[in-house]
């Protein structure tokens, strides 16, 4: 961890549980998802996406989609903030 990083709270729409990370606010939305995959000593947060349904972030109190190349400061992420992990095409249950 580092003096800049930001508590992130990450959620997921089949999972109850929530995954909480500290990261820079440099961190991309592709190099987050990599590291959801990669998990932690429990293991990954999800798996490796379904060819064509990649995965995708959104700032939970927002709506602002945080693209693979974007930064966490540039979609505005606080400390706290809450990302939605979804994939694309999720169609509803």
């Amino acid at each position: 961890m580092n003096d800049n990083d930001i508590e992130v709270i990450f959620t997921h729409p089949r999972d109850p549980g929530t995954f909480t990370a500290y990261i820079s606010p440099q961190c991309t939305g592709q190099q987050a998802i990599r590291g959801l995959i990669a998990g932690d000593e429990n293991g990954p947060f999800i798996e490796s996406a379904a060819p064509g349904r990649p995965y995708e972030l959104a700032v939970k109190q927002s709506g602002i989609a945080i693209t693979p190349n974007m930064t966490f400061a540039e979609a505005g992420v606080g400390n706290g903030e809450v990302v939605e992990v979804r994939q694309r095409g999720q169609g509803a249950n």
